[in-house]
């Protein structure tokens, strides 16, 4: 009985499904009949059957012995199949493995291409060293292969070696320099990987491959075209200038136009390289080509969200291009802002990632649109606490909301989720570190008792101690309220209270010393060691040391600076995007540092190739490049044809198989166009759509010399059509057109010419109208003078004016899309003679505005929807006339003449100012407007 139960508990025997006892010694035996039979088909069976064990994971390794006797078999099928069983199982059985070197020797002779490789395959999975020489031997004879499959084998059978013997490098780095000459892609992307593997710092080895590299890289397989581009970024931050400092090279436009087309790769990967390689290569002005592709990626799975947001958001955090523009990150993610949105099923990481990257791209123009999301954010529960400091972020970026800001995070204070009471009091803590109102500390004060969170209470002692010269009259109360809890505290609080306690005894120390010493006699003995330390260190500062203590008013009353809004992102930006290290933010195993661009480019003969096609020059068209792709195609169909001795039923297999990658390919080239021909038209009114290459050109007719404009049929004429008056709102006329211009520049400024402007307040539908005065004051006649935006503005109107003679003034009427923005623009004067003066100037956004009619119904409507952060009421304190208003905001009065209504002219948000004896009041869409139109009413009226 016992020996029946250790025969149980062996490795043996194992119990299977329904308690049936099975016996592992005889479990194999009917397989090993099958192998040692002289049957091929019997044999190919039990090799099938073993296979299929080893693909679900059971171990079969007892069979070695039995299935090595057949890898000599004549039979091609019986010949793959243990091939693909040894190579599985030569590393843990290397001794029978030694034993078939021979059969493996005489199978890389063999006529099938498919036998070659494995056999060679088999022949570098036995890691032995005494058998490198072979191997190497082996690989030497593979690299020059007639079959492209054997070829590709030999590459990644290359690594293998140099992992058992790295002292035979250079002799493996001649065999990847051969391979990278290859021409077939199926050979091609392995041979980058070996170079990775083994020499990824020998880049003096890719000069002469790097145009052909660049040419072969869209008939590469995906993964192959990973690590290529890789290796190709590297190669060019190693040897080409920085396009952005000096004319971009030839291999660059080369290497950037080969890999374009493969931001619609359907691989993520393959497309999160090429946005690599355009972030670390490309010029500036070229990288808003990525926005589309990694925004299309934020349709996959929550893991690809994860990376592709990861990556956004360092985009995002990088600094402007040019002083007093945004940054060409930022504004290319703007059309696509709600992208950024949460959705329900987002992950709680992705959620978090997208706040971050909505802070990063907010802005004056989209700032109203990111603080009303953000509103509905702070009533979820799992977003709350995070919605919270997004929206202390806004402020600190956008300095004209951050009253509208500051007015809704104390609302939330009064709140009942505890966690979003903490996060409101955290931010207005950074908010109010350099000023603080003393209306809203005393109510802080009073929201005290019932905080609950430790971090919320130490916030506000802190507030408290920082700004403890203008509530002198409250803070020992405060203070004394602590000391009666002050046993049952939290650690933060304890210590926040310890600093209040030696700024009082510093102002008001008469009426404080009593409950400053009650609470340091607290924490000398309290149970925290901290506390006690910091009590111990600060009773000493204060009443043992003389010659300290007559400084501790400029130790603890001096300002502190204002914490910097750093990101977390910005430390990333030392990583490669892209990369491992740069998702865990963290240097990983292997990583290698991008080189930093050359002063200069290296000799572009080094990259001359023999036998290549045209250079790619900066000023090729379209056309040329179909040309040399229709070349390049022709070549590798002439190799194709030399290439004889393979086999042809694998001829027939991969004809199969690339059949069926074609129509899999086409398929998904129907999708992508289709979900193209969606996103084009989701895309904004201004920007230009591609067209596509068959559609014929129209060119404009020559009159007189001079080219002139296509005749706009009837769908352009619908471009300018503003459809805002349908409805309910109706546009009216200006009731007040300010007939006095501001001076831009004076005579000295503008070298004898005198420049102002003024606002005629022409309903022209998106357009502000802007009347430029010209003056010119000089002694001499001007030969002409042109005004140009400097930004890239939407511009109409004929903005040159002819020969200004000594003493006239003219006048250039220009209609200009501002997007909504007051930002400063700047503008050129260029005259005649090749001078040219910049100058600055904003519009108010008073006249960014235009009057519309709403009925009342229509405005108590509109009222009671925009509450919030989309309402402001500002003081007065002196009454208002309200036939004043209409002179600093382009407004409609109705009937009731307190009510003033009119709409953005970009975004047509309804803006209803509402204008009573003590306050005036301005509901608006875009929060940002709203606010500077009531200011403006308040401070000019």
């Amino acid at each position: 009985m016992t020996s029946f139960v250790e025969g149980l508990t062996s490795p043996e025997m194992e119990i299977a499904e329904g308690g049936v006892i099975l016996d592992n010694r005889t479990r194999f035996a009917d397989l090993k009949v099958m192998l040692d039979s002289n049957k091929d088909n019997l044999k190919v069976d039990a090799m099938k059957r073993i296979i299929n064990l080893i693909a679900k994971g059971k171990d079969v390794s007892e069979l070695f012995a039995a299935v090595v006797k057949n890898v000599a078999a004549k039979n091609v099928e019986l010949k793959k199949l243990v091939f693909v069983y040894l190579v599985r199982y030569a590393e843990e059985q290397q001794d029978l493995a030694l034993l078939s070197i021979s059969t493996f020797q005489r199978a890389l002779k063999d006529p099938n291409q498919l036998i070659r490789g494995s056999a060679l395959r088999v022949l570098t999975s036995i890691r032995v060293p005494m058998v490198a020489p072979i191997m190497l031997l082996s690989i030497k004879d593979a690299v020059r292969d007639m079959s492209p499959y054997v070829r590709k084998v030999a590459a990644h059978a290359i690594p293998k070696l140099y992992l058992l013997e790295p002292e035979l490098e250079p002799q493996l780095v001649d065999c990847i320099d051969f391979l990278l000459a290859d021409r077939r892609s199926l050979v091609l992307g392995s041979a980058v990987y070996a170079f990775d593997e083994i020499c990824p710092h020998r880049l003096d080895l890719l000069h002469k491959h790097f145009r052909a590299l660049c040419r072969g890289l869209a008939d590469v397989d995906e993964w192959g075209q990973i690590v290529m581009i890789n290796m190709l970024t590297r190669y060019a931050r190693n040897e080409l200038a920085d396009p952005d400092k000096t004319p971009p090279d030839t291999d660059i436009v080369l290497l950037l136009n080969s890999a374009r087309p493969l931001l619609q790769s359907r691989n993520c990967s393959v497309v999160m390289a090429v946005v690599q390689l355009f972030y670390h290569v490309a010029p500036k002005a070229q990288l808003s080509q990525i926005a589309r592709a990694l925004v299309r990626l934020l349709r996959g799975p929550r893991e690809t969200q994860y990376v592709v947001l990861t990556n956004i958001a360092t985009i995002c955090e990088q600094n402007p291009v040019a002083e007093g523009t945004f940054a060409i990150s930022k504004t290319m993610f703007d059309p696509f802002l709600k992208s950024f949105f949460v959705r329900s099923c987002d992950s709680s990481l992705v959620k978090q990632l997208k706040l971050h990257v909505l802070t990063s791209l907010v802005s004056e123009a989209n700032v109203h649109i990111i603080l009303r999301e953000l509103q509905t954010y702070v009533h979820m529960s799992d977003l709350a606490s995070p919605a919270v400091e997004a929206i202390g972020r806004c402020a600190v970026r956008v300095g004209a909301v951050s009253d509208q800001c500051m007015t809704g995070l104390v609302q939330l204070i009064s709140s009942s989720d505890e966690k979003v009471v903490c996060s409101a009091v955290v931010v207005i803590k950074r908010l109010l570190h350099a000023s603080a109102p003393v209306n809203l500390l005393s109510r802080l004060m009073r929201l005290m008792p019932k905080m609950v969170a430790a971090q919320a209470r130490a916030c506000v002692i802190w507030l408290v101690a920082t700004h403890v010269d203008q509530v002198i009259h409250m803070a020992p109360d405060l203070l004394r309220l602590i000391a009666k809890k002050f046993s049952t505290e939290n650690e933060l609080v304890k210590l926040e209270a310890l600093k209040l306690a030696v700024k009082l005894w510093l102002v008001k120390r008469d009426d404080s010393e009593k409950i400053v010493q009650y609470v340091f006699q607290l924490a000398r003995f309290d149970l925290s060691y901290d506390v006690r330390d910091r009590c111990r260190f600060l009773r000493n500062l204060m009443f043992n040391t003389e010659i300290l203590s007559q400084h501790m008013e400029e130790i603890f009353m001096s300002k502190k600076p204002a914490p910097e809004l750093i990101s977390s992102f910005k430390e990333r930006d030392q990583f490669q995007l892209g990369s491992l290290s740069h998702v865990l933010n963290q240097r990983c195993t292997k990583y290698i540092d991008l080189p930093e661009f050359p002063a200069t480019s290296s000799d572009p003969s080094l990259r001359k190739e023999a036998h290549a096609p045209n250079e790619l020059k900066l000023d090729d068209s379209e056309e040329e490049e179909e040309d040399d792709e229709d070349e390049e195609e022709e070549e590798e169909e002439d190799e194709e044809d030399e290439e004889d001795g393979e086999d042809e039923e694998e001829d027939a297999e991969e004809e199969s198989e690339e059949d069926e990658d074609e129509d899999e390919e086409e398929e998904e080239s129907e999708e992508e166009s289709d979900e193209e021909e969606e996103e084009e038209d989701s895309e904004p009114e201004g920007k230009p759509k591609k067209h596509v290459k068959k559609q014929v050109e129209v060119k404009p007719k020559a009159v007189n010399g001079k080219a002139t404009k296509p005749e706009s049929n009837a769908l352009d004429l619908l471009i300018d059509v503003d459809f805002s008056a349908a409805g309910s709102r109706q546009i009216m006329d200006a009731s007040y057109i300010e007939e006095k211009e501001i001076e831009l520049l004076n005579v000295i400024e503008g070298n004898g010419l005198v420049l102002a402007i003024c606002y005629p307040r022409l309903n022209d539908g998106q357009y502000t109208a802007i009347r430029f005065g010209i003056a010119n004051n000089s002694e001499k006649d001007m030969e002409g003078v042109e005004l140009k935006s400097n930004e890239g503005l939407d511009v109409k109107g004929n903005a040159k004016v002819g020969d200004i003679p000594a003493g006239a003034r003219v006048s250039v009427n220009l209609l200009v899309d501002l997007g909504d923005s007051a930002t400063s623009r700047e503008w050129i004067l260029s005259r005649g003679d090749g001078h040219e003066k910049n100058f600055r100037f904003e519009v108010p956004y008073g006249e960014q505005v235009q009057p519309i009619r709403l009925s009342s119904e229509d405005i108590s409507k509109e009222r009671s929807r925009l509450g919030g952060l989309n309402k402001h009421v500002i003081q007065l304190e002196n009454p208002v006339n309200p036939s004043s208003i209409p002179r600093f905001v382009n407004a409609y009065s109705s009937d009731e003449c307190s009510i003033f209504t009119c709409q953005t002219r970009s975004r047509k948000d309804v803006c209803i100012l509402t204008l009573s004896d003590k306050s005036i009041e301005c509901c608006c869409d875009n929060s940002v407007i709203g606010r500077m139109l009531a200011f403006a009413v308040s401070k000019n009226c």
